[in-house]
């Protein structure tokens, strides 16, 4: 009679020991990218910088969404109201001035209501500056902006750099394990 027997024991701890390493390299490859793709659109952008907002820290910034043993997800968050306006073109719209706060019925296309805390509910014009001057308007025909990408090419940035950091860290933690070359 031949008996034969096989530990396995060393082996299965490498198995769970990879699964483990995949895991945690995918998390810190999906945040390493995020961070990157957010740091890329707040500075490499097109746009005109006037406030600030819209490129600011607290406003566009990463967030690490989901980890797990299989997969992993982040975003590159923008809570600024306005950004989708400026990374997308806008059509041609018709421009009106604000309804009072507190008027009841329908508004016209291009118009809004004034908030409670907006003072100067009489007005019923749009009002801007030419040369100094005022100038005043019942609706202007707005032609619409051209789009400003700077997420998207982010996404790319933020999809190499994870790319980038998955496959050195990650491999190298594995080789480590398997005392490979």
């Amino acid at each position: 009679m031949f008996d034969f027997r096989v530990d396995t024991r060393v082996f299965d701890n490498r198995v769970n020991q990879t699964t483990i390493a995949l895991a945690d390299g995918m998390r810190l490859g999906v945040l390493h990218g995020a961070k990157k793709g957010a740091q890329h659109a707040r500075t490499r952008f097109l746009h005109k910088r006037r406030t600030g907002k819209l490129t600011s820290k607290t406003n566009l910034y990463a967030r690490i969404d989901r980890v797990g043993r299989d997969a992993s997800s982040a975003a590159i968050v923008n809570t600024t109201p306005y950004a989708r306006f400026v990374e997308y073109p806008t059509r041609p719209h018709v421009i009106r001035p604000k309804a009072g706060y507190g008027t009841i019925g329908p508004l016209l296309r291009g118009q809004s209501r004034r908030a409670i805390t907006d003072i100067g509910t009489h007005r019923i014009a749009l009002r801007w500056y030419v040369n100094g001057r005022p100038v005043f308007a019942r609706k202007v025909m707005h032609p619409g902006t051209p789009g400003f990408p700077f997420m998207r090419p982010a996404l790319k940035v933020a999809a190499q750099e994870f790319e980038a950091h998955f496959r050195k860290v990650t491999v190298q933690r594995l080789q480590r394990l398997w005392r490979t070359k």
